[in-house]
């Protein structure tokens, strides 16, 4: 299984699940996904959202297996309900993945499924770490 990862959950963040990513899954490098990318304000603080659009995202791809409850964990995290796809913050969807030197493939990530919110700002280079570094801004933890 192949996941693309673009914010919170990428390697390094600290967050319990990127942690559980960089145990169980292979980082097959830097790569980027067709998209654009949004940072939505939240109290615990700013995350992105992937939608449709002509532009790309920059994350990482991984490789590896993962459970059907670390599958269940994400999905939760994400605020995504498989059962209940209309009222899903974000859809887990694969989706086509370019790694740098052109070689590609498909990955699984999480696309966003609702107006966004007031406050929203497109991330014009589609990198949400260098869009936090280049405004101060913190990302979202868990409260």
């Amino acid at each position: 299984m192949r996941f693309f990862f673009y914010g919170t959950l990428m390697a390094g963040s600290g967050h319990r699940l990127a942690r559980r990513v960089e145990k169980r899954m292979r980082r097959l490098g830097p790569a980027a996904a067709r998209g654009l990318l949004h940072a939505i304000p939240d109290p615990g603080g700013w995350y992105p959202a992937l939608m449709d659009g002509e532009g790309e995202v920059r994350g990482e791809l991984y490789e590896g297996a993962l459970t059907a409850a670390d599958l269940a964990d994400f999905d939760r995290y994400e605020d995504c309900d498989p059962s209940c796809p209309e009222a899903s913050l974000y859809l887990r969807r694969e989706v086509p993945v370019m790694l740098p030197g052109g070689a590609g493939g498909r990955g699984q990530t999480y696309l966003f499924n609702q107006p966004l919110p007031e406050g929203s700002r497109l991330i014009a280079g589609g990198d949400f770490r260098a869009w936090l570094a280049a405004t101060g801004s913190e990302p979202f933890r868990p409260v």
